[in-house]
């Protein structure tokens, strides 16, 4: 068939046309132009802060700030993104600009063989500069972990006792110091601190925690001064990642119950909101050793969380409220919620909390300068305590104020990176005390601390391999003058798999005499106050060496690490003294600890993975005008841990095994011949394990604690006379309570 000429001739017309406007057309749409944001995080959902974004072949990219966020604009959709972090492989992708990007980048080669192994539920962070930590949520869930306290029972580098025999109370320890000199912060944030340094680790639900990291030695400048042996961050489920419904509940053969519930509720494109709630009770009056005395107290406990997060084209922002309610009640049995101590004629602990909180998080990213970003991080927070034991009555009123703003940038390059900034702490606290001993000490305590800071910190970071860390703060005090903080870190991988660090800086932290030690309240003993209590201050230095070994085709992950801790002034609970006084006073130098700990992981097989660790700890401190070993601490522990699981975790068992050594007993020579303690007390075992069953919607989970049934026998020194000169509850050394056996159940939809 032939085409007629004029047809011919139209087509070449409509050709031309066509080809003429598709050379305007075209490129608008191959090289439209557009912004793109999102979020770097490592597989366990941990935000990568100065993660590198650059478009591939060009100089163009950006900087991750503290939340791992990141902008990005005049974005081709030709281009493509080249996502790199100091001990990460990185990765190179598409951009996409309909939503925002969640990157996920692996640890690199050597790391990601041991940590896969391990299933990442617990590892050596390997591009931090100083010894970190990281537990992730499969690591918690070896155990119940109801609450923070109880998060460690896995974790060899924290350890976990009691205080007392009537409280309840559970307290950390790290590098054989107690936990009053760590810093606990939540996502940043100082946490558990004043008044609720010692019970507040009981007031977060374990089921809010999605990580934790704990960090040895002295820590971040950015995060004040009052990091003294090491930092604890945890970090909640976020409203944008967690589940769209996470349910537990928990119920135990002394009759603890706990329901929890965690809600994401989805908002707009750029909102997102989350619900964390939590209820528990404890109503059984439990008497394993039939003294008379509770071994735990009763109590029931409310706490609710609600935050908001918005992420926008350059700023983010999150805000949240939280507000808790916690009642105990103890002691002889038959005491009950709401008694009055000063009448009861039953020796009784009780301790009721209120707490209101407002937090959140304010951050800005610069899109035309990718290595520079602001945040700031604040809350407020009003707690009310009020209780005692025994005729010794306490009402304290805690008022906390806290902001802190973080900015960082680079210096001419990424080698080169800084965080600079400001902070400001208020703290007002007043404290009632009726001690009820002979001297009729009647203790009322008003404080307020208004303390602003600034601090610098600088990253040398030339390469992969060596990572230089220098900070320092001045804080300014009203009531104690000025702080100055230097504190240095160093990473040094010095062969491929093997990383030594180091570590040295000072701490400062006001000390709260009443709240902090529990013998201040269950003993018959006067209390003394020696001089005006001043602030803490010590020095705190460290190394360790991590790294793994090929052995029968599989990693040997070894981790060894020492510090020192000196103490320049210090609060002591002077016990030695006499059996009928404790003498609470400041004391000036003679005081220090040595820290050693090595711990290995390996896996047997496939699926079974084995963890041990011995840690030895010198803690002196002078009492009585010796220089002596720490009361109530074991020198020498053993900590071993077996988990196994089946193909996808249908079936998963763990078993935690804690040896105790011996511990010096305050001297009680001048006590009656009947009330007169050991020197010394035996060591122990402790034993806990748990199997679950996995399935699509959760799991269940079936466990047990002190499974050996281990007790202190008598852990109450004349408990037949309460209110007589001689009741001692103090001088606890090991568990009271004896074997619990616990089951739950965990349910989801994503």
């Amino acid at each position: 068939m032939r085409i007629p000429c004029d047809t011919r001739d139209n087509l070449k017309y409509m050709k031309s046309k066509i080809l003429f406007v598709g050379c305007f057309i075209a490129p608008a749409f191959l090289f439209a132009q557009n912004s793109i944001k999102g979020q770097v995080q490592s597989v366990s959902n941990e935000p990568l802060i100065g993660a590198s974004i650059k478009l591939l072949d060009k100089q163009q990219g950006a900087i991750t700030n503290l939340d791992g966020h990141f902008q990005l604009e005049n974005v081709l959709e030709t281009d493509r993104l080249v996502v790199t972090y100091l001990g990460y492989e990185p990765d190179t992708l598409d951009p996409v600009f309909d939503q925002p990007m969640q990157i996920t980048l692996q640890e690199s080669g050597e790391a990601l063989e041991q940590v896969t192994v391990q299933a990442r539920s617990e590892s050596v962070v390997d591009e931090a500069p100083f010894l970190n930590i990281l537990i992730t949520e499969s690591e918690l869930q070896k155990a119940a972990c109801c609450n923070l306290s109880e998060s460690f029972e896995t974790n060899a580098s924290v350890d976990v006792s009691y205080a007392d025999a009537v409280t309840g109370t559970k307290m950390i320890q790290m590098m054989g110091l107690d936990g009053r000199y760590v810093l606990i912060s939540r996502e940043g944030i100082p946490n558990i601190r004043g008044l609720n340094s010692r019970l507040g680790l009981t007031y977060v639900p374990g089921t809010w925690i999605q990580s934790i990291d704990v960090g040895k030695g002295a820590g971040t400048v950015i995060n004040g001064y009052e990091s003294m042996t090491g930092q604890i961050n945890v970090d909640l489920f976020k409203p944008e990642s967690m589940d769209t419904w996470y349910l537990n509940g928990y119920l135990n053969s002394f009759g603890r119950l706990e329901i929890n519930a965690n809600h994401q509720i989805p908002i707009s494109e750029k909102w997102s909101s989350g619900v964390l709630f939590h209820a528990s009770q404890m109503s059984s009056e439990i008497d394993g050793n039939d003294d008379g005395f509770m071994d735990l107290p009763k109590g029931r406990q409310l706490n609710f969380l609600n935050r908001y997060k918005y992420e926008g084209d350059r700023l983010s922002a999150q805000i949240g409220v939280n507000l808790f309610m916690s009642d105990n009640a103890g002691g002889q049995k038959g005491f009950d919620f709401n008694s009055d101590l000063s009448t009861s004629s039953m020796y009784g602990y009780e301790m009721d909390t209120r707490k209101a909180e407002v937090f959140g998080k304010l951050g800005m990213i610069y899109p035309d300068k990718p290595t520079q970003s602001w945040g700031f991080q604040y809350s407020l927070s009003y707690q009310d305590f009020n209780g005692g034991a025994g005729r010794r009555i306490y009402r304290g009123i805690e008022k906390t104020a806290y902001g802190n703003f973080i900015y960082q940038n680079i210096l001419g390059s990424s080698f080169h990176q800084y965080k600079t900034g400001a902070s400001f702490l208020y703290d007002e606290f007043a404290e009632t005390f009726d001690s009820n001993t002979p001297s009729g000490l009647d203790t009322a305590m008003y404080r307020t601390e208004k303390v602003p800071g600034l601090f610098f910190e600088y990253n040398f970071i030339p390469n992969e391999r060596i990572t230089v860390v220098a900070g320092a703060r001045t804080d300014f005090h009203n009531l104690f003058g000025t702080y100055f903080t230097p504190r240095v870190h160093a990473r040094w991988e010095f062969v491929p798999n093997w990383t030594l660090r180091g570590s040295l800086g000072k701490g400062y932290r006001t000390p709260n005499a009443l709240m902090e030690n529990s013998a201040v309240w269950v003993s018959a003993r006067e209390l003394v106050f020696n001089a005006e209590l001043k602030p803490e201050e010590s020095w705190n230095s460290g190394v360790s060496v991590a790294g793994n070994l090929t052995v029968d085709d599989r990693p040997l992950s070894i981790v060894a690490d020492y510090f020192y801790t000196g103490f320049q002034n210090q609060l002591v609970y002077d016990q030695d003294v006499s059996s009928e006084l404790l003498v609470i006073n400041n004391l000036h130098k003679g005081s220090y600890a040595n820290s050693f700990q090595i711990e290995a992981s390996y896996p047997i097989t496939e699926r079974l993975n084995a963890k041990a660790a011995y840690k030895r700890y010198e803690m002196k401190m002078t009492t009585n005008g010796i220089l002596q070993q720490i009361p109530l601490q074991s020198q020498d522990r053993f900590f071993m841990n077996l988990s196994y699981a089946t193909l996808y975790d249908k079936w998963k068992a763990d078993m935690t095994l804690n040896w105790n050594g011996p511990m010096r007993i305050p001297n009680t020579s001048e006590s009656p011949v009947e009330f007169r303690q050991p020197s010394e007390s035996p060591d122990f075992f402790m034993l806990n394990a748990q199997v679950s069953r996995g399935f699509r919607w959760g799991s269940i989970y079936l466990g047990g604690e002190n499974i050996l049934n281990f007790k202190q026998s008598n852990p109450i020194i004349d408990p037949e006379n309460p209110f007589g000169s001689n009741f001692d509850a103090s001088m606890t050394w090991g568990p009271i309570a004896g074997r619990v056996i616990y089951t739950g159940i965990r349910y989801k939809i994503n």
